[in-house]
């Protein structure tokens, strides 16, 4: 049972303590640029800086996924992660009105980015070794609601502590959320799989989670919504929703935080109730992705046809019903077609192609709505939902297809 599994208890809260940290870390970064240098395109850098690094880390984490444990792997990343930004409080200490100390700022943001996008393969393939398979719904959607319920309560606990404490004492905070957290995750013990051949190239073991992709028409299948669905969700980004809230439903600023805040208030809440009904949701996963797809293709056309404020704010808190239950699903069924470093490595390509989407619609997305208005561009997204809909639909026999574990040449140590 979930509830006494202490290995798994040990991981959720591990990565919730960990989101909590790198949520307030970004927020105190931001503020602290933008005070230094009263540039918004510099305080705008901060999370592109970090999505791209994100990216990178898809394509190198394979390498270190081959040559370690993934244990070892997310107790090490956590632990750098814990120094660098140990070091990164003493840089702020001292101030970063120098050309040095601002570049190695940015320096810092990279290498903490990529040892996080090195860790998350090996922590989200940990979940199916943890739990018995009949287990992989309630597991998924309990991290998810841990998840949901950090990020709900990250944002405003940031900015008051941010004018309470000030940049400075955040920080500190964050070093304290990722020791313990680093804390938590060493705790974990989980038999390990080594691979008796001898060790792969790099470019074999970075190529390998690409290849177990496009050889399992599931996976292929489920990753090319991915890529549609994270594309269309671009249309979310905070400065899209900035000016929808501005020129669709006429409000201001304060309205765009309500919009947010019942987004991630509705993930939180869905993701409990599919925790309680997951004994239902495990044999009709393929269905439950399908109708997910259907409802989010209509909620964006109703989001972004309304005029209403009040109406954008129960469309935004309906949405994540949905999308927390197609986000489950997906992770369950991937999580059903391999195990160990084999899963760590389909999650590393898997992740390099969503950031890499995601990056891309905010350019995209960006020039559209700046063009053709806001309103075309909710019901651009929404065809994107409608493709996607009718490839799960098409291949909905193999994403109803039972779970059967592929031998591993591997002995456990």
């Amino acid at each position: 049972m979930i509830q006494a599994n202490r290995n798994f208890h040990y991981l959720w809260s591990g990565q919730t303590l960990g989101n909590l940290g790198d949520i307030l870390y970004i927020i105190c970064l931001i503020s602290l640029v933008y005070n230094e240098t009263g540039s918004v395109l510099h305080m705008a850098l901060i999370p592109f800086v970090k999505t791209m690094s994100l990216l990178v880390s898809g394509f190198i984490a394979p390498i270190f996924i081959e040559k370690y444990k993934r244990t070892t792997l997310l107790f090490t990343t956590l632990t750098a992660k814990t120094i660098l930004l140990f070091g990164l409080c003493l840089i702020t200490l001292y101030g970063i009105d120098t050309t040095f100390t601002y570049a190695l700022l940015y320096v810092l943001i990279v290498i903490i980015s990529l040892l996080e996008g090195i860790g998350n393969p090996a922590r989200r393939s940990m979940v199916p070794d943890l739990v018995e398979e009949q287990e992989l719904v309630r597991a998924n959607s309990f991290i998810s609601v841990a998840n949901q319920t950090s990020m709900l309560l990250a944002w405003p606990l940031g900015s008051v502590l941010l004018v309470v404490w000030g940049e400075q004492n955040m920080l500190w905070l964050t070093v304290v959320l990722f020791l313990l957290s680093s804390i938590l995750t060493y705790q974990i013990n989980l038999k390990e799989t080594m691979i008796n051949e001898s060790q792969e190239s790099k470019w074999l073991a970075m190529r390998e989670g690409w290849e177990l992709i496009f050889k399992s028409r599931k996976l292929t299948t489920l990753t090319a919504m991915d890529v549609l669905e994270n594309f269309g969700h671009g249309v979310w980004i905070a400065a899209i929703l900035y000016v929808y809230v501005e020129t669709a439903i006429g409000k201001g600023e304060a309205w765009w935080g309500y919009i947010n805040a019942a987004f991630f208030a509705g993930m939180m809440i869905a993701g409990i109730v599919v925790y309680r009904f997951s004994n239902r949701f495990e044999s009709h996963l393929s269905l439950v992705i399908m109708t997910a797809t259907l409802c989010l293709l209509g909620l964006n056309v109703w989001f972004g046809l309304t005029s209403s404020p009040w109406v954008a704010l129960m469309v935004s808190f309906i949405f994540g019903f949905p999308q927390m239950a197609r986000d489950v699903s997906q992770n369950t069924l991937i999580q059903q077609t391999h195990r160990d470093k084999q899963l760590a490595k389909v999650y590393a390509s898997h992740g390099t192609l969503v950031y890499g989407t995601f990056g891309l619609a905010t350019l995209v997305l960006g020039w559209f709505a700046e063009e053709f208005g806001v309103r075309a561009t909710y019901i651009l997204v929404s065809t994107l939902f409608l493709f996607s809909f009718l490839i799960a639909f098409i291949n909905r026999e193999v994403l109803h297809s039972d779970y059967k574990k592929e031998p591993l040449k591997q002995t456990m140590i």
